[in-house]
């Protein structure tokens, strides 16, 4: 197999008791139907998210979610351009008029072209472009995010293509040149998310992205992941993924500072997965991921970044380029699941949530199924 694909491909995504990896399955939007006008007609869970952002200063970045990784052989260059000239206005015209409306992610994962892959790296750069084009028509001061990965397997253990740190700058430099995404948030665990991947096995390739950012004018972010899947070495980490017998745990926080000291070192912001599902301190449900790890386990997770974060926040940094060891935000991927709920419990839930991550300095939303949930608002309004 030459590519990874799938919608949302930064860890096990867990949908209320689902399991999605990275696969060649397309993770699309979490679509319902439609809904009794008189039903939960006034809810809207994506306001909810932009006016307590609002209150409280934060900022939200929302995914244009079209197809994942296999869009390439699904549609053409102008069908997809066409879906962004339509989607992208009738978002911002429903929640860009918040002040905490700040940008855009784009929602595509692929394995690392080679320099030979010309016409799909041609594909991906023009739709790109498209969507970056619309976004910016729209609401012009706006930002583009994308969150790639990159492959540290050089035996290729799991069977996928290495490309050295320089095919990754290269192919990065001419796209982010080519369609203008403004920030890269790149994920810091590679493709696999081990435990046992060092500090130096990751330097060169947060180098490579920081020169392609730097050639192309855009901002270097590090998506600094706090979950990982728990194995010595190549071999047992196999064995696992082949048996379904992973053990996705939280990373150790000591460890997890080492990774964030390292990030600070390449980027100018930090952002994070893994909040969801591993440090999420909250027991009651809400419109969020969360796993059936125990409810002790995660808000001991959660005291201990936190702790962490205390001690750390009032530091100095050196330069004004630079940014703390810190996460400033993390994924939340909204599956639709608001059957039974008031608007004031799932505002109550949604405010929670908001108010745990604010107490350890997050100032940015990352919202992913937004245009599910936002067809699922319009549709309950009927």
């Amino acid at each position: 197999m030459s590519r990874l694909v799938g919608g949302i491909c930064l860890m096990p995504l867990l949908v209320l008791g689902t399991t999605l990896c990275c696969s060649n399955e397309v993770a699309g939007p979490n679509v319902v139907g439609p809904k009794p006008a008189e039903e939960n007609n006034t809810i809207d869970v994506l306001r909810m998210i932009y006016s307590i952002a609002e209150e409280k200063g934060m900022r939200v970045v929302a995914d244009l979610n079209m197809g994942g990784g296999e869009l390439f052989t699904q549609y053409t260059t102008d069908e997809v351009a066409a879906h962004y000239r339509t989607y992208i206005p009738r978002f911002h015209k429903r929640y860009g008029g918040y002040k905490s409306f700040w940008g855009w992610y784009i929602n595509n994962e692929l394995n690392p072209l080679k320099p030979e892959e010309t016409e799909v790296s041609g594909f991906w750069r023009t739709v790109w472009k498209s969507a970056v084009d619309a976004c910016k028509e729209t609401a012009p001061e706006s930002v583009v995010t994308i969150s790639p990965f990159f492959i540290m397997d050089r035996e290729k253990h799991r069977g996928f293509d290495f490309l050295e740190p320089l095919d990754y700058e290269r192919w990065w430099a001419k796209t982010l040149a080519h369609t203008g995404i403004d920030i890269l948030m790149l994920q810091d665990s590679g493709a696999e998310h081990l435990s046992f991947f060092s500090l130096e096995d990751r330097r060169p390739f947060f180098q490579a992205f920081k020169n392609a950012c730097d050639q192309a004018g855009s901002e270097l972010w590090l998506n600094v992941e706090s979950g990982e899947v728990d194995a010595n070495d190549w071999q047992e980490a196999v064995a696992a993924e082949r048996e379904g017998t992973q053990n996705w745990v939280y990373t150790p926080t000591a460890w997890l500072a080492q990774k964030l000291e390292l990030a600070a070192a390449y980027s100018t912001n930090i952002v994070n997965w893994g909040y969801y599902p591993f440090m999420v301190p909250t027991v009651n449900p809400g419109p969020y991921l969360s796993n059936e790890l125990p409810a002790s386990l995660r808000s001991d997770s959660y005291r201990s970044y936190k702790t962490y974060y205390e001690q750390v926040k009032d530091q100095p940094v050196e330069s004004p380029e630079q940014t703390k060891p810190l996460m400033r935000g993390t994924l939340w991927w909204l599956p639709v699941m608001y059957e039974g709920w008031s608007e004031e419990a799932l505002e109550n839930a949604i405010r929670e949530q908001i108010d745990e991550q604010a107490a350890l300095g997050f100032d940015m939303l990352w919202i992913v199924n937004a245009p599910a949930n936002m067809e699922w608002a319009i549709v309950a309004e009927r």
